[in-house]
């Protein structure tokens, strides 16, 4: 459930770390020594000539400025979604508020390749859409073109077999693009992550494997379908 606290948070906007160095040095042609170059100064020089020999003013070097100082901390929410300072306290929560309503689905069934199961990856991902038809998701993917084939949901599953049965890791996740302060991309590149993530662990025996599968899976798209239909609901309160 999120907290009731961040029902009225706006989607937050980073700004890119711009990476601006010195203006480049003038360069020019000159038969001179590198020790009589007119202009040309011992770095940290702090002493102005006009004359040769000849001192005249001292220059003022910039405060420099000191970098922010550092203290620890603890993660305390280590999931994917948005973080909130709340009385000095970093608090998290999953946030679908205004995303885009083409979300293409994408299924990847990971299993031994002697293993035959009666269940397929379009299977599933047929009834991971069908869901969210439900919910005014629209299961494919539409954006201005040229940019990022996101927001894109995936249902990853890792099956592996046990003694008379299965055991499987299905992970539901939600990837769009997010912008990084730590360096400035091209127009054309973009920076995909996880934004929303549910996980199940099941263990079935194998007459029963596809239909606990198929439920499991299912279950991860309704959990998310209610959270987007949630941030909807919040939206036409803004």
């Amino acid at each position: 459930m999120i907290n009731k606290k961040f029902a009225a948070i706006f989607m937050l906007c980073f700004s890119q770390l711009v990476a601006q160095g010195p203006a480049p040095a003038k360069m020019t042609s000159s038969q001179q020594s590198s020790t009589t170059i007119q202009g040309l100064e011992p770095l940290g020089s702090t002493k102005d000539t006009t004359k040769k020999g000849q001192i005249t003013s001292n220059k003022t070097l910039p405060n420099r400025v000191s970098p922010p100082q550092l203290v620890k901390g603890e993660a305390e929410y280590l999931h994917p979604g948005i973080l909130v300072n709340i009385g000095g306290r970093w608090e998290g929560s999953d946030h679908l508020l205004n995303i885009s309503s083409n979300i293409g689905v994408f299924v990847s069934l990971i299993k031994p390749e002697e293993e035959t199961l009666d269940v397929s990856e379009a299977q599933l991902q047929k009834e991971v859409e069908n869901i969210f038809v439900l919910t005014n998701i629209k299961p494919e993917t539409l954006v201005v073109q040229g940019k990022p084939p996101l927001p894109a949901f995936e249902i990853e599953i890792f099956v592996y077999p046990i003694e008379r049965g299965y055991t499987a890791c299905c992970s539901g996740r939600l990837f769009e693009s997010v912008t990084l302060e730590r360096f400035k991309m091209d127009p054309n590149m973009a920076f995909q992550a996880i934004t929303w993530e549910k996980q199940h662990l099941i263990v079935s025996p194998k007459d029963q494997f596809s239909e606990q599968l198929s439920k499991t899976v299912q279950e991860i798209a309704k959990a998310f379908s209610e959270r987007y239909q949630v941030y909807e609901r919040i939206k036409k309160t803004l």
